[in-house]
This record gives structure tokens, sequence and C-alpha cells, in this order.
């Protein structure tokens, strides 16, 4: 049973990967976590443009992504206006039209 969605208290199966979630709490992973409380999501580049959403950006995953990561994410997320960019110039621009959220490091 589902339970009801709180942000600052929730967790994400990140790429299918059922042995951890990102505790958006710890804002890290965490290997006991309520299936009642969890919502599965592709990657850790999606994962951060939902926290930030959320207000909760300072949780979200911290590390650099590499320019393929994000590449990868935003065909996901809408393959034509990623189009053949494939810098993180042209990547940051796409993310902006978008309006995707993308971590600060890339």
């Amino acid at each position: 049973m589902m339970e009801e969605f709180t942000p600052k208290n929730w967790f994400w199966i990140v790429a299918g990967d059922e042995s951890k979630a990102w505790s958006s709490a710890a804002g890290a992973y965490v290997s006991e976590f309520s299936s009642g409380r969890v919502t599965r999501i592709a990657n850790e580049v999606e994962l951060f443009d939902v926290l930030s959403r959320l207000k909760l950006t300072a949780k979200g995953p911290s590390r650099t992504f590499t320019v393929e990561e994000v590449r990868e994410a935003l065909l996901r997320i809408d393959a034509e206006a990623t189009g053949s960019a494939s810098s993180a110039a042209e990547l940051l621009a796409v993310a902006e039209s978008i309006e995707f959220n993308l971590p600060p490091a890339l």
C-alpha cells in the first residue's frame, strides 16, 4: 500500500537497482526503506531534477555527471529537443529549453 507522498522523507529506486534507494531525508543511498514510500526513476540526473523541483536540491545527488549521462537522460525525456547535442554547453541549452534542472557539475 502506497503511503502519502512526503517529499522530505521519500525513497527512489534508481535505474532498477532494488538493493538500495535514494533517501530524500538522508540525501544519500540507503539499504533499508519502506516499500510504501518508494518511486522508481530512470537515473540520477532525473532524480536531481525531481528533487530540485521539490525545493530539495541539497538532498539530490551531488557527484559530477558525465556529458554522456546527461545526454542519455535528456534523450529519454525529449529525444527531439536533444537531437545531436553532445557537448556540455549544448546539453545545458537543451535542458534550459525544456525546463529541466541539471546538476551544477557537468
